[in-house]
């Protein structure tokens, strides 16, 4: 009988520039007890947290959003309609308000109160409009405090559309937070987040020049795989045959991942570089590829919580007030920019809201079409899809756009359901999903907006 294989087990190898390359493995059934439920040293599977949240909310008509009937049985609205092949793993809870007691801004107030479940710190507006900072983390680094201190990776950071707003504070800059002033960047380059997975000392903060494993990269011309190779040919040995496909399938993937980031113009392009955004951009000619950017971001963040180098991860698809133009679906301005045209822009309004539904859509198959254990990704996970207001064009934070999916290892419902909820607070949501992944979390939110407990239809 082979010796099971530990979960910390990782390929290695040095390149012909001395540049170290660790890869991380899938969970093989070496790993496993003999059903498959649990690691073969009966430490269950580990869950994971994600962030999914786009800015400017849902649009003005509720009801293009909110699903047609309540429990199990609901039916995908016009812009749910994508989610429909993976309904199952999603639960809509619609009739939920973000208010915080002292916040007069909308998206400030909406980012802030789904985000963290706290107010936000006012401070000098410095010539902007208004300016703030969370007062608490958020949510995704409560949650890698709790579940992301054993992987190489605390939690990860991505981004999509490059056009956030940057002087009005961290509050709508970026999603995730450590504290007040304590913004966490995303990457935007689907190949530097690569490269900071597999390459030694990939641990170190994000750099903000060009990133030298890049540049060794290119000059060695090698793939990560071929700097393992030996240590491959040795894993084969110490598997079975359903292993060693598994194995197969796995490198496959990662030479995949890494021939589109390689040859993909779109992904190559100076857009999707660096971690400072300019400010709302109108120009036509300046298209970014962001169905190409969140296609890859979502193969290597499935790469990475599928080998286990992180647990907890946040997508910044379009930030708070923010002025991605969706020339995908007919734009010509920031989104931010035509939700305030009234009536008349609401058809282009719907249609950026199923376009951004559709890379949702694309990111949880890809989660689970993606095996762990005796089940996929999304088996394992919780992830909230989210906005920083409901209607962007009043600044609305009621009836809030909010998704829930995953099974979180059966601390979820599923199928997922429609939960029409009676004006409760947001923060509900959040202390549902952070106990499901394992959180433990007493309550969240402070005077009026304290929670101590969830919404009981999406727990099981």
């Amino acid at each position: 009988m082979k010796k099971p294989l530990h979960r910390r087990t990782f390929l290695r190898g040095t390149g012909a520039a001395g540049l170290g390359v660790t890869i991380g493995l899938p969970l093989l059934e070496a790993m496993l007890n003999p059903h498959g439920t649990a690691l073969a040293q009966g430490s269950p599977l580990p869950k994971r947290f994600g962030v999914f949240f786009f800015g400017n909310g849902r649009g003005v008509e509720a009801a293009k959003w909110r699903p047609t009937g309540s429990g199990a049985g609901w039916t995908p609205s016009l812009e749910l309609a994508p989610l429909a092949e993976i309904k199952d793993y999603v639960s809509v809870v619609t009739g939920m308000n973000a208010r915080l007691p002292n916040s007069p801004q909308g998206h400030h107030k909406g980012s802030a109160a789904i985000l963290s479940g706290y107010d936000f710190i006012t401070q000098p507006a410095n010539n902007a409009p208004y300016r703030s900072t969370f007062a608490k983390p958020s949510i995704d680094q409560v949650a890698a405090a709790a579940i992301g201190g054993t992987t190489a990776f605390k939690s990860l950071e991505v981004g999509i559309s490059r056009r956030v707003i940057n002087g009005e504070g961290t509050t709508i800059q970026y999603i995730s937070h450590n504290g007040p002033d304590s913004g966490n960047p995303p990457e935007l380059n689907p190949r530097t987040l690569f490269n900071r997975l597999f390459m030694s000392g990939a641990a170190m903060p994000m750099p903000t020049a060009p990133n030298p494993a890049d540049a060794a990269l290119r000059e060695l011309k090698e793939s990560v795989l071929d700097v393992v190779l030996e240590d491959l040919g040795a894993m084969h040995g110490r598997v079975g045959t359903a292993d060693r496909a598994r194995l197969e399938q796995h490198t496959e993937s990662i030479r995949a991942i890494e021939r589109r980031l390689d040859t993909d113009p779109a992904l190559a392009a100076p857009s999707c570089s660096g971690a400072t955004a300019p400010a709302e951009l109108a120009a036509m000619n300046n298209r970014e590829p962001i169905a190409e950017r969140m296609t890859a971001m979502g193969e290597v963040l499935s790469l990475a919580m599928s080998c286990d180098l992180s647990r907890v991860f946040s997508i910044q698809f379009s930030g708070s007030a923010a002025g991605p133009v969706f020339w995908q679906v007919g734009a010509d301005r920031g989104h931010h920019d035509i939700s305030h045209d009234g009536a008349s822009s609401q058809d282009i309004i719907e249609a950026c809201t199923v376009f951004t539904m559709e890379q949702l859509a694309a990111l949880l198959k890809k989660f689970r079409d993606t095996p762990d254990g005796a089940g996929n990704l999304l088996d394992s996970m919780a992830l909230l899809c989210t906005s920083d207001t409901s209607d962007g064009a009043a600044h609305a934070v009621n009836d809030y756009p909010i998704l829930v999916a995953g099974k979180a290892g059966g601390a979820l419902v599923h199928p997922g359901v429609h939960y029409a909820s009676m004006n409760e607070h947001t923060n509900k949501v959040l202390v549902t999903v952070l106990r499901a992944v394992g959180v433990d979390l007493p309550e969240i939110g402070a005077g009026d907006l304290r929670q101590t407990s969830g919404v009981t239809a999406l727990e099981v």
